[in-house]
């Protein structure tokens, strides 16, 4: 009876909201125990439009193309221009404050890169990242979608709670010197914490911003026919 109680849990793990009024004592703990959090609206309605229109300028022209549409991999957030959507939005005292909290002060680096992908083409298979998993190098990341996004729009996964548990197959499967060679994906290295560890996804609208730990296993959605996704991420690690 109490394996049965603990399984009902860990598949009914809900989705912690919270929002900037929220303490970093709060947040830490959060994604301490959970691995993720969202908030809801987090940008208005003028900066979802410029950063929107930024992002996918950003996707047409200087992204590459990758089986399900463009993908914008950048520099820096300290290589953007101060007045730009990008570094204005993720430039903020509280997300600085929670890396460097969540991190207890550590030298790694906050906005080290950006990313974007504009997915609009579909495609009947998976992309790596399209596998639930945990990233091989540890990050931080600050999620915004730009568009709405549901299940058939490729919205996020992830598996609410698994963080401990990713930190430790990350750090046993860093056994080897090959990137390569580090098993990452539960799905295909691990099938037996699935079921475990079920994936949820993120069904949410433009404007909200997910904030997770790379342990924590997760996975990107796959845009039916007719449907597109835009998203931008801040990498900190």
């Amino acid at each position: 009876y109490k394996n049965f109680l603990i399984r009902i849990f860990k598949v009914s793990k809900v989705l912690q909201k919270l929002t900037t009024k929220n303490s970093l004592e709060d947040m830490v703990q959060v994604l301490s125990e959970d691995g993720v959090f969202i908030i809801e609206d987090y940008l208005d309605s003028d900066t979802l439009q410029e950063l929107h229109d930024y992002v996918l300028n950003k996707c047409k022209t200087e992204a590459g193309h990758y089986e399900f549409g463009r993908n914008y991999r950048g520099p820096a957030l300290s290589a953007y221009p101060t007045e730009s959507p990008i570094y204005k939005v993720y430039d903020k005292p509280w997300m600085r404050n929670l890396y460097k909290k969540y991190k207890n002060g550590s030298s790694l680096v906050y906005g080290k890169n950006v990313y974007a992908t504009h997915d609009y083409k579909y495609e009947d298979k998976l992309a790596r990242n399209g596998w639930l998993h945990f990233d091989r190098n540890w990050c931080l990341k600050f999620f915004l979608y730009l568009t709405d996004i549901d299940q058939t729009s490729g919205a996020f996964s992830c598996s609410i709670g698994s963080r401990s548990k990713g930190n430790e197959l990350r750090h046993a499967a860093w056994h080897t010197n090959s990137y390569a060679k580090v098993l990452n994906r539960i799905d295909l290295d691990y099938p037996e914490l699935v079921s475990k560890f079920p994936a949820q996804p993120i069904e949410a609208k433009a404007g909200t911003l997910i904030v997770f730990d790379t342990d924590t296993f997760h996975k990107g959605g796959k845009c039916e026919e007719g449907k597109e996704r835009l998203v931008v991420r801040l990498h900190c690690g």
